[in-house]
């Protein structure tokens, strides 16, 4: 007879690690069947009608004249009452600002210039203090808006209890190369799917920069805390977005996703940039993830549990991927299986996109491999480099 020996403290670490990886997939399975039964509601949603006056905020800082020629004519040619205040922060190359001064003599906005370099939040502030309408958006000077980007996404302000609104966004450059294809799947994904999901239960923390709009009156109130903001004995450059987000929610005020308040923008096109953007967004998720922690029990139970839920499978996740890359290191044949997991989570994670864009499907679930072995590691640089706040990516 052969007998077997097997140590006591093996088998308990085994049951252990078994048991972490059980409850982590349980998670997660039960985390994306909470995002699929609440995107349904969002259908349902009646958007609104409200109409108003707009006034779009276009900081730049040496931007190529041609995209910020195309994001101003945009603007311009967007259906709506509106009008358009172009900042210029102090470029060193003033080229832009001539491209502009030029466009003037073919439309009318507004156009204005200082000679230091003072940050986007700066700028932005400059066009909310001269900003004559009933709603604020924001525009970056590289993107460019649909036809009906305006009118569409002012509509939920009719509804008084609606503090912001903010749009979908789409790449420009998606056939540049498998990099720029990744990334507009993943958007496609994120605005669609996760966005829609987070506006049926007023729990978006994040209006995207591009393409978001706000209540006048909001904006004159939070306009100081938001320009002047700092973290940790610094003062805040990145994260525009996110912060200003956060000030309405702390207002406790409803944040809409318009689905069809289109944008389209350029992404990285290559991972060194690729690598910085999300490094900068992940220092702005840690950031402000506390400070909405701060009010969130107070206001929302729904927002409480997005932000307690993301936050905390994002570091509990960890040693399920520590574990995945040892034993794929320690034993490659393991790499099959690796494959299959990584590819059910990834269709999983993509139905949505293979029902309403199929084109994306493929690189929606590729993308989970990317964000796996390469975006979720950016996380922990941010955390080491946390007090640089330099953009990175300008």
């Amino acid at each position: 007879m052969i007998y077997t020996h097997c140590c006591p403290v093996e088998i308990t670490k085994m049951n252990i690690w078994s048991l972490y990886l059980l409850i982590y997939a349980l998670m997660a399975f039960a985390f994306l069947w909470y995002r699929y039964m609440f995107i349904w509601s969002y259908e349902k949603e009646k958007l609104g009608n409200y109409q108003g006056k707009v006034s779009i905020i276009i900081p730049f800082y040496n931007e190529k004249p041609e995209l910020l020629v195309h994001a101003v004519t945009s603007a311009f040619q967007c259906h709506g009452d509106k009008e358009i205040i172009v900042v210029d922060d102090g470029s060193t190359d003033i080229q832009s600002y001539l491209y502009l001064k030029k466009l003037q003599q073919q439309f009318s906005f507004q156009l204005i210039r200082y000679d230091q370099n003072m940050g986007k939040r700066y700028a932005q502030l400059v066009g909310f203090k001269i900003a004559k309408g009933d709603i604020i958006m924001t525009l970056d000077s590289d993107t460019i808006l649909n036809k009906n980007a305006v009118v569409n996404l002012i509509k939920p302000f009719s509804d008084e209890q609606v503090g912001a609104t903010t749009g979908q966004l789409r790449i420009l450059n998606y056939h540049k190369n498998f990099l720029t294809r990744l990334i507009s799947a993943r958007y496609w994904n994120a605005f669609n799917f996760e966005r829609q999901s987070q506006s049926s239960l007023n729990a978006i923390v994040c209006c995207s920069g591009p393409i978001s709009a706000y209540r006048a009156s909001l904006i004159k109130e939070i306009a100081h805390d938001y320009s002047a903001q700092t973290f940790m004995g610094k003062k805040c450059t990145y994260g525009d977005d996110r912060h200003l987000t956060t000030l309405i929610l702390k207002k406790n005020y409803k944040i809409k996703y318009v689905k069809n308040a289109v944008a389209y923008t350029w992404a990285m096109e290559t991972w060194k940039s690729f690598w910085k953007q999300q490094t900068r967004w992940k220092k702005s998720w840690l950031r402000e993830t506390y400070l909405v922690s701060q009010f969130m029990f107070k206001q929302s139970s729904t927002l409480s549990f997005e932000i307690l839920f993301n936050s905390f499978i994002t570091f509990f996740s960890i040693f399920a991927r520590i574990g995945l890359i040892v034993t794929l290191v320690m034993h490659p044949s393991y790499i099959f299986f690796a494959i299959f997991i990584l590819t059910l989570m990834g269709i999983l994670h993509s139905l949505y996109t293979l029902f309403n864009k199929p084109s994306y499907f493929i690189y929606s679930v590729l993308y989970g491999f990317v964000h796996a072995f390469f975006v979720y590691w950016t996380l922990f640089y941010a955390i080491l480099t946390f007090k640089d706040v330099r953009w990175g990516t300008r």
